[in-house]
């Protein structure tokens, strides 16, 4: 499998997560694509040596396992309903996906000039997973999609750090992934807090 389509696999499942409606749906998509940054991740850093294992295992962990596992247990706890709706509607966020997709495009050969070919599709696909995720925090309607859309965003950082290849120490790739974490799991708890005083206020 080549590089790029690794990229535009997991922009697809990004788009998915944007334009679905079932919360459950949403948080098994999201781990999904969690585990599908293993392949770049195995394609770009060659499958060997400590660096690259140790990533894997953060992928694991954080990506795919611990953030769907933080949104379950929140959505089951505030009794989050099932089905949501983007607060613009389906089309205006198909026009904002379409507007980004154009942009991109358009800027293409910028994106050469600086960046080189080798990897001209799977930079802009990375770029447009980012970009989804910012879409989110403005269209999404229910809390536990706007941290969906987070995590996308998340997840497209860490494509572009790994295609730029910043090579930032590990400790401080260990503190990105916690700090994700930390952030979804500190938003739950408020999110949990909130209910639970409005339940209390309402007696």
């Amino acid at each position: 499998m080549s590089a790029d389509l690794s990229y535009l696999i997991i922009l697809l499942t990004g788009v998915v997560i944007l334009l679905e409606n079932r919360l459950k749906r949403v948080v098994i998509l999201l781990g999904i694509q969690g585990f599908l940054l293993l392949l770049p991740l195995y394609q770009e850093e060659s499958g060997d040596g400590f660096h690259s294992i140790f990533l894997a295992a953060m992928v694991i962990v954080f990506k795919g396992i611990l953030t769907p596992i933080i949104l379950f247990w929140t959505a089951r706890s505030i009794h989050s309903p099932e089905s949501t709706f983007p607060k613009v509607g389906y089309l205006p966020t198909l026009a904002l996906l379409f507007a980004g997709a154009a942009a991109c495009y358009f800027f293409m050969d910028i994106v050469s000039a600086f960046f080189g070919k080798s990897h001209q599709y799977g930079l802009l696909y990375v770029l447009l997973l980012i970009y989804i995720g910012v879409i989110g925090f403005i269209v999404r309607r229910n809390w536990i999609g706007v941290i969906a859309c987070f995590s996308i965003f998340e997840n497209g950082t860490f494509l572009l750090t790994l295609l730029l290849k910043s090579g930032v120490p590990i400790g401080s790739e260990f503190g990105s992934f916690l700090d994700a974490v930390l952030i979804i799991g500190a938003g739950a708890a408020l999110r949990i807090n909130s209910e639970q005083y409005k339940g209390e206020t309402s007696k």
